[in-house]
């Protein structure tokens, strides 16, 4: 599934989109977003590969907690890099983010809770 509307990544949405991937395999979960986004880096070869030869090449893809999701995600990867631009690459392609007590954040938001709502955001 992908949004209708695409956007350009930008200068920061390829390393962005690189990071999910890293995500969806569930392998990198304690590490820091520069160290997953460094991984990603030494593993681009494998990332193209498996979006190239999903099922004849070397299969990294198929390794991850979320293989179809993380296949997905490989060949918008190697769409980016074949654009020649990934900055002025147009995606569409949904990238997942996580942010810390969000659901605390959400209930505080409903409420109006403008105490919990500071104290949910000192938590990051």
């Amino acid at each position: 599934m992908v949004f209708a509307k695409g956007k350009p990544l930008g200068k920061d949405g390829f390393d962005w989109l690189k990071i999910h991937v890293i995500n969806l395999t569930g392998t990198h979960k304690k590490v820091s977003v520069q160290d997953r986004l460094e991984y990603a880096n030494s593993i681009i070869d494998d990332i193209v590969d498996s979006a190239e030869y999903p099922l004849t090449g070397r299969m990294w893809w198929a390794k991850s907690e979320e293989p179809w999701q993380t296949l997905a995600a490989c060949k918008e990867v190697r769409n980016a890099l074949a654009s020649g631009d990934t900055a002025s690459f147009v995606s569409r392609f949904p990238v997942h983010q996580d942010g810390s007590c969000n659901g605390l954040q959400h209930y505080a938001a409903l409420g109006r809770d403008q105490v919990s709502g500071y104290s949910s955001s000192l938590n990051k």
